[in-house]
Order: C-alpha cells, then sequence, then structure tokens
C-alpha cells in the first residue's frame, strides 16, 4: 500500500467529485494578456493537471473596473473573459483535474496606477504596504461590489470551469477589510458590531450563490486570525467561519491567516515554521459541521501532510508554491517516487520577489516554471548526437546543467574542488534561519547521481586536466568567491579599502568554509550586495552571543531583499541584540580599528574581528584559460556574475537543452 495513501483518496464536494486531497490555491501569476488570460495561463494550469494535482484554483480576475492592480491582471468583469477561461478549463479537464475560479477585489492592497481612480475600502485607511490612501465606500459602491461578484460568478460556471471561490474573505483584502476591526471603521450599518462587518460577505455569498444555483461549487477563503492590532483573533475567526457554514450556501472554507500589518504576511517564506496555519484550520474545521476545511500554510511535507488528513483534522492540503517547484509532485508520490520530488524551500526568489519587481511568477529551483509552452512536462528532447559533457563546479548552476544533460542523453561528468556538492548553498543551508535551502541540494544530488552522471568530488580542475578529458563540451559553473576587497561601497564607488590584509579582517566564507574564527566584538561588512549573506551571520553570532555591529550603505538592512522576506526580517532584527546601521561604509582599517563613515560623519571603532559580507567576484581563471583552447567552453552563474542561486539553476538548464 502507498504510504501517501489517505492523501491520494478522492473527495466529493457538492457534485464534483477530486481526485486527491492535494490543491493548488489561487495564486498571482501576472500571465494575463491584455488584461485577459493567455496561452502561458493554459500551459502553467495544463502541467500541474498533468503532475496530478487534484484541485488547480485560479487567482482572483477584476471583478469590478476599480480592482485592476496590475498590466497583467486578468480582467471579468466583462464576457471578453470568457473564452480564455474556457481553454484553461479544458485544459485542465484533458488530464483529469477540476479548476475553480477566484471572485474578489483587492480593495486598499494595490495601487491605483493602474485604474487610475481612487481606491475602495471600508474606511479612510491605508495598507502598510502600498501606503495609498483608500476611498471609503458608499453604498452604492457596495452594491455594486456585490453585484460584481455574482456576474462574474456566472462568467466563470458558463467558461466551463468547476466551481468558484469567493476570495478576499482574509488576508485584508476588500471583504476580509470589511470583516476586520483592524480596518473597519465604519459607524453605518456595515461596520461597528459584529453583524455589520459580517454583512457584506454574507451579501457576497448569498448573490453568488443565487447566481449559480444550488448544484454549483461557491467556495470561500476566510481569515483564520489577523495577527494584526485590534483585528480577528483565533476565536473571532472560529465564529467568522461557523457564521459561514451555517448558511449552508458554501461548499468549502480554505483557511488562511495574517494581513500585510503583521510579520506572517500572507505568503511566508522560510523564516516561518512549516504549518504555521494548521491550527487555526483545524480550530474551524471543529466548528464547521459538514463543510470541509481546506488547510494552508506551508505544508509540502507529504508525510505529514497524510497524517493530517488521515486524522480526519481537515479535509485537504494546500500545496501550492510545491506545485510551482514541481509541478509533477502528486504522481511522483502516487508512483512511489518521493525522493524525485523537488520539494519547494520556500526562499519567493521567483514565486513571489519576481512578482514584486513586475515579473510573472517563476521558481528559483524550477526553471520552468512561468515558462511551461518551452521548458514545460514533455518538452526535454532527447539528444540526436550523445556528448561527452563536461560540468566543472557541483554548485545549483552545474548540478542542474548535469541533470538536463543526462535526461537528454549525453554522458556527463561533473568535478568539484570540495569534498560535497551544492557549491556555497551547503554554507549558506548553516547559517540560522536558512535550513530550508538544504532539500535543494539534496535533490539536484540525487538527480545526478541517478542519471548515473560521474561525479568527481575533492577534485581541482586545471586547464590541462581539462583539455585531456576531451569533453565535447565544458560546462563551467565555478561559482564566486569572497575576496578581501568591499566591491560595492556605495560611498567610495569600488575603492580599495586600506588595510583589508590585516589579521583582524576575515570573509563569511572563510568563517564558513574553511573554519576561521570570530573575537567577540563584530563588525559585519555588508557592502551593498544587500542579501542574507550578512544578515544570517550577523544573527547567528547575535544569538551565539557575540557583540555584531551590522553596516550597510544601504537605508536599511536587506534592502535587496523581497518586501514580503524584508518584513519578517526586520522585526527580528529589531528585536536582536544586533547593532544595525544604515548609511554607513566602511572606509579603511588599522589592526582592529575600523574607519567608518556613518551617516557622513566620520569615526573609528575597535573591534575584535571584521567580516566582510558583500558582493563575491566570479572564479573566472579556468574559463579564461580555456576560452580559444577549447572548441566549446561556456560559463554559468556566478561564474559569469555573482547572483542568487535562481540564477545559476535557471542559466544551467536553459544552457543544455539544445545541445
Amino acid at each position: 500500500m502507498n504510504e501517501f495513501a489517505p492523501l491520494l483518496r478522492p473527495l466529493t464536494i457538492n457534485r464534483v467529485t477530486l481526485r486527491n486531497r492535494i490543491l493548488m490555491t489561487g495564486h498571482v501569476t501576472d500571465f494575463g494578456v491584455d488584461n485577459l488570460p493567455s496561452e502561458q495561463h493554459v500551459a502553467y494550469y495544463r502541467d500541474r493537471a498533468k503532475g496530478g494535482c487534484s484541485l488547480i484554483v485560479m487567482a482572483f480576475p477584476s471583478i469590478h473596473p476599480t480592482s485592476r492592480n496590475s498590466r497583467s491582471d486578468v480582467n471579468a468583469f466583462t464576457d471578453d473573459v470568457i473564452p480564455g477561461l474556457r481553454r484553461i478549463a479544458d485544459a485542465v479537464h484533458e488530464h483529469g483535474a477540476k479548476m475553480f475560479v477566484q471572485l474578489g477585489h483587492s480593495g486598499r492592497q494595490q495601487t491605483s496606477l493602474w485604474t487610475e481612480t481612487a481606491l475602495w475600502a471600508p474606511s479612510a485607511a491605508p495598507c502598510p504596504i502600498n501606503q495609498e490612501m483608500p476611498k471609503e465606500m458608499e453604498l452604492e459602491d457596495i452594491e455594486e461590489v456585490v453585484r460584481g461578484h455574482a456576474e462574474t460568478a456566472i462568467r466563470i460556471k458558463e467558461a466551463g470551469m468547476d466551481g468558484v471561490e469567493i476570495h478576499s474573505g482574509y488576508g485584508g483584502y476588500l471583504l476580509s477589510s470589511f470583516m476586520s476591526p483592524y480596518m473597519n471603521f465604519r459607524t453605518d450599518e456595515y461596520g461597528g458590531s459584529f453583524e455589520n462587518r459580517m454583512r457584506l460577505p454574507l451579501q457576497v455569498i448569498d448573490a453568488v450563490r443565487d447566481a449559480v444555483g444550488p448544484d454549483y461549487v461557491v467556495g470561500m477563503q476566510t481569515q483564520g486570525a489577523d495577527f494584526s492590532p485590534d483585528g480577528i483573533d483565533e476565536g473571532e475567526g472560529r465564529r467568522i467561519a461557523k457564521l459561514f457554514a451555517d448558511t449552508s450556501k458554501l461548499d468549502y472554507l480554505t483557511v488562511k491567516a495574517s494581513t500585510y500589518a503583521s510579520e506572517g504576511q500572507n505568503v511566508p517564506d522560510m523564516q516561518h515554521p512549516k504549518g504555521l496555519w494548521l491550527d487555526l484550520a483545524v480550530g474551524i474545521r471543529a466548528v464547521t459541521g459538514p463543510v470541509p476545511v481546506f488547510a494552508v500554510g506551508r505544508l509540502n511535507d507529504a508525510r505529514e501532510a497524510t497524517g493530517i488528513i488521515e486524522s480526519g483534522a481537515v479535509d485537504m492540503i494546500a500545496m501550492t508554491r510545491q506545485h510551482i517547484a514541481d509541478p509533477e509532485t502528486v504522481n511522483k508520490l502516487a508512483e512511489g517516487r518521493a525522493d524525485d520530488v523537488n520539494w519547494c524551500i520556500a526562499i519567493n526568489q521567483g514565486c513571489l520577489d519576481k512578482l514584486a519587481a513586475g515579473h510573472h511568477v517563476t521558481c528559483a529551483i524550477n526553471p520552468s516554471a512561468g515558462y511551461e509552452r518551452t521548458m514545460g512536462i514533455g518538452t526535454l528532447k532527447p539528444a540526436t548526437e550523445r556528448q561527452r559533457i563536461l560540468v566543472v563546479g557541483a554548485g545549483p548552476g552545474g548540478m542542474k546543467a548535469a541533470e538536463i544533460a543526462a535526461r537528454r542523453g549525453h554522458r556527463v561528468t561533473i568535478v568539484d574542488h570540495r569534498e560535497t556538492t551544492g557549491g556555497q548553498l551547503q554554507f549558506a543551508a548553516a547559517l540560522p534561519g536558512r535550513e530550508d535551502i538544504r532539500p535543494a541540494i539534496d535533490y539536484l544530488d540525487h538527480q545526478i547521481r541517478k542519471l548515473g552522471v560521474e561525479v568527481r568530488l575533492g577534485e581541482t580542475a586545471t586547464v590541462e586536466s581539462v583539455l585531456a578529458e576531451d569533453a565535447d563540451r565544458v560546462v563551467i559553473a565555478t561559482g564566486a568567491t569572497a575576496k578581501r576587497i568591499v566591491v560595492g561601497n556605495l560611498a567610495f564607488g569600488n575603492h580599495e579599502v586600506p588595510g583589508l590584509d590585516g589579521d583582524a579582517v576575515t570573509t563569511v566564507l572563510d568563517v564558513l568554509e574553511r573554519g576561521a574564527s570570530v573575537g567577540k566584538r563584530i563588525l559585519v561588512v555588508d557592502d551593498g550586495e544587500g542579501g542574507w549573506k550578512a544578515i544570517a551571520s550577523a544573527f547567528g553570532w547575535d544569538e551565539a552571543g557575540h557583540d555584531v555591529t551590522l553596516i550597510t550603505p544601504h537605508p536599511y538592512v536587506g534592502a535587496k531583499l523581497g518586501p514580503y522576506t524584508q518584513h519578517k526580517l526586520i522585526g527580528r532584527l529589531l528585536r536582536s541584540g544586533i547593532d544595525a546601521r544604515p548609511f554607513t561604509t566602511l572606509a579603511s582599517v588599522d589592526g582592529n580599528t575600523a574607519a567608518l563613515v556613518d551617516h557622513g560623519k566620520n569615526k573609528a571603532e575597535t573591534f575584535d574581528s571584521i567580516v566582510l559580507a558583500g558582493w563575491h567576484v566570479p572564479d573566472t581563471g579556468l574559463y579564461f584559460g580555456l576560452k580559444g583552447k577549447h572548441p566549446s567552453v561556456t560559463r554559468i552563474g556566478d561564474a559569469v556574475a555573482a547572483r542568487t542561486m535562481h540564477d545559476a539553476i535557471r542559466e544551467g538548464e536553459r544552457l543544455v537543452r539544445e545541445w
């Protein structure tokens, strides 16, 4: 019997039977073209259906013109949306999955950049992220929103989708903002008492059910708790869920939590524990009677998820980012191949940070995410001619190149001077709060060995040894290294800081890889790289009892990280003992004395250790030594420019797909 059998058991909701208990919740993709569904949508959802997911929910297209939130939003407030939705539904149904579409309105949690009209909200209180003052909705606005939900539901049903999900009962979006005293300060019939705050969501539930009839699935996302000042607590979250269930007009509830005013945010990264909202869902399931409850929030441990379903604590498990990372997760579990699942590490570099930067959704560990038409399931073709490929560097980019080349039938060898695969990810995973990076290493390591790649560790490649291999193609994935320079010192350009060769100076890589020691009082120098390297190191030393000062030339620590990551990070930083100094750069070092330029003022301070934690420098010696001597030598990842694992893995796969 398959160990995941309870997770793979069907569930019937209304008249829709789902083939297993795993769903992919609605999430922003930004694939829209001219504000309509695109072929990119079709390919993306088709691959998740092919991969075995039972239920896929499409993130809410705009139900009203005031809810358009990006150039790539899908507008569902006209009939123009129906053909595109029908193409998606047909593609998903072809592979045995069911598809629901959300109904929702962003409310104050957007910008007016695309609508060029005032945002709508229950009260004149801005979203803490977007910081744009909304209009307090008038009664006729509320009526439009109710009508917009109902009319959009009709279009979704006509498009052949299997159900609708009322989206914004959580997280601070429009309905949620009416529900929560944290955001609703009204004194009319839509504010104040519990009954008044629930009036709008109940009106929407009634209108949607009336529009689609009794035999069509209507679900709702609800808020387990706001975790925000004066907001919905766990008790009221259960009270709200029971109220919704008691209407007998909803077929399921998906339980989420948090608002943009809380550190939890709405898409928790690896700083948060797994299953962080599970208890909320379990508590709500206890009061919903026959109405099923779906749990959300870092629940991609398949064995844990199986136990949860087997216990009856909830009815379905959401593995949304997991299906971005590996759309074939369910098929692999069903086939007993859990070791072949590319487990999501919740780093949020592709699925969330790219969206915040204006790009469509993708994935740090799955380069095909968002590119399914050219890189999705079934697109990797066997090589027409088997070649011998040598990959130098067993970091994430090198391993991905080796994996894809081997899958295409090439004979692949990978060498690395270290004794383990993973490159610098091994050291990143050793930092406090970054341990969840390790599955990305384990997956790639398992794949290359399973595929028969010759793995030679503890071997330093030279120009002579590479040429002696007589490989048809050589991939240089030697990464980047830490040097005693301050590359991005914004106050001095690329100025060489005097004194960095002193005994008190070291680098994060020296400490993590080579075991260099640090003293009691540590200066951590972020030279503008602005990522986890300096921050996680500083947290580790602070927790170990060191006296840590962290400087950065940016206005705040972690400035290059995504906004959702920063929210949790900054709270943790403020509670720590770290002396964090923005707008501060290192001018020189004299022994143990560091000359700092702090907000434009010069000062000298003494430290036991000065640790450089900034930009690394590409290791290009082997590449340039081979260039012109070997007919096909290509470099990828940090060997080109010091960036992220996302860049390295993407470049590793794309390079060898055409060989």
